[in-house]
């Protein structure tokens, strides 16, 4: 299967995934809830950051529109066609949004259409384990981001111990689906399309090697304020990294 035959076989597996029809409310941010998701992590991470923002996988906007009053100005990147028309009609129909907002289709493992260094924040939220080539991606957000800028990432955290009592147990840990049945899972993506896993541990490593140094750590779930104390207790890994 030839690369470009790949991109528009994920392009179709999203579009399915994301049919674009509804058009969620901007996301509720609650930074200092006790019980947080990831969303509420990056809110928390990215407080008191400012400049121009690329939200990769944007998906239909939602996260962009509830940070578009904090920043100078926030692209957004999906590889979902259907996505992004969903995405662009929140610009159309919020004039508020209208010159801060900006939203097209494109790969996050492949070339990016922006120049270096374009951004002071680069938003990567549940992305990163979909994607097939990982070097390639962290590469071109290594690039576009400026020296000193940041990276916020959110990746599930395979050291979660509710996966390690599953792997125990001989079941397959679950990090993007709610159920092993196998035909669901053929309509919507093995696991969710989660390709890659990661820990802490093997995420810090990575980061280190594309040229970006983690800062600061938290995690989502139930009473979250209180499980992050130890990482492991915690379902997906937030993490704030400063390119080097």
């Amino acid at each position: 299967m030839s690369q470009t035959t790949l991109q528009d076989r994920l392009q179709q597996a999203y579009n399915t995934k994301y049919p674009g029809e509804k058009l969620p409310p901007p996301t509720l941010l609650r930074p200092d809830a006790v019980t947080t998701n990831r969303n509420d992590d990056v809110a928390r991470l990215i407080r008191g950051l400012r400049g121009r923002v690329l939200e990769i996988g944007c998906n239909t906007g939602s996260l962009s529109a509830a940070l578009a009053p904090q920043f100078d100005h926030i692209s957004g990147i999906d590889i979902s066609s259907t996505a992004v028309e969903a995405a662009n009609r929140r610009i159309a129909e919020d004039p508020s949004l209208q010159g801060k907002l900006d939203f097209r289709v494109a790969s996050a493992d492949q070339p990016l259409p922006f120049a270096d260094e374009s951004f002071d924040v680069v938003l990567a939220i549940a992305v990163l384990e979909h994607l097939v080539f990982i070097y390639e991606a962290l590469d071109e957000w290594h690039r576009v981001c400026k020296p000193g800028g940041h990276l916020i990432l959110c990746v599930p955290n395979m050291a979660y111990i509710k996966h390690v009592v599953d792997l125990f147990f001989g079941r397959q840990p679950l990090t993007g689906s709610p159920t092993r049945d196998a035909a669901y899972c053929r309509e919507h993506g093995w696991d969710g399309h989660h390709l890659h896993y990661f820990t802490k541990s093997s995420l810090t490593g990575l980061l280190r090697h594309v040229g970006f140094e983690p800062e600061v750590w938290t995690g989502d779930g139930r009473y979250a304020k209180y499980r992050r104390w130890y990482i492991n207790f915690v379902g997906c890994l937030t993490v704030r990294a400063r390119r080097l």
